[in-house]
């Protein structure tokens, strides 16, 4: 609020008419108006006496009055001790979020660097297909001899016996290798492998310095604006 508004308030609190507030302070009643309406302001003199007749506590002025306000009232020492007080204490204030905001930056760069630094490790998986089971007594190569159109001991075709069973390694077996099953055994063929990058344990050092960097950017943010 105004000044003029935070006595007007303190005069009607004391249930006092002007005259009488002025007789009071020991000040005319049309100066008394003049402050009470903002068209002027006391020198420090008269603001003594409005402190000592109003009983006015200086840190509840400087909490209710408007900053501009306590501006012009600068010159009075009481007021501009009350001032230079808060502007420290904003300084300070002002400078506890700006290292923050700092050092959260520094954090999350560090953090960034140390992601990029650290390569994903590479990992190949090796993927094998069987065709079927073949029995104890049968040659490994039987599917590839059934592949071209020949029969088994049975007279079986390709198609009456084919059963495929797939395998992703991350171990390379070679081109091929035999796995005892139920019945026989399975003759698995190297048929194709990947490859793709996995992420390592550092990896999630991207999402942290992305956090810190935006946590320091809002310490900048809120030292702006309360300044």
């Amino acid at each position: 609020m105004k000044f003029g508004d935070y006595i007007r308030q303190k005069r009607e609190k004391n249930g006092w008419t002007q005259p009488e507030a002025a007789a009071r302070a020991g000040i005319e009643q049309s100066y008394l108006s003049k402050l009470e309406t903002g068209k002027s302001y006391p020198s420090e003199d008269i603001f003594g006496r409005l402190v000592k007749t109003y009983d006015i506590n200086i840190d509840d002025l400087s909490q209710k009055v408007f900053a501009a306000e306590l501006d012009k009232l600068r010159e009075i020492g009481e007021v501009r001790a009350v001032i230079l007080s808060r502007q420290k204490a904003e300084n300070r204030f002002m400078r506890v979020w700006l290292v923050a905001g700092l050092i959260m930056i520094m954090i999350g760069g560090g953090a960034f660097g140390l992601a990029y630094s650290i390569p994903e490790s590479q990992h190949i998986r090796f993927l094998y297909r069987s065709e079927g089971v073949i029995k104890a007594d049968e040659s490994p190569m039987v599917f590839e001899f059934l592949a071209v159109g020949g029969p088994d001991s049975e007279n079986r075709k390709f198609n009456d016996r084919v059963d495929y069973d797939f395998k992703s390694l991350s171990e390379n077996k070679g081109n091929n290798f035999i796995e005892q099953v139920a019945g026989g055994y399975r003759k698995y063929s190297l048929y194709d492998t990947q490859r793709g990058d996995h992420p390592t344990a550092i990896s999630w050092h991207y999402s942290m310095g992305i956090m810190f960097i935006f946590g320091g950017l809002a310490c900048f943010y809120i030292s702006r604006r309360w300044h």
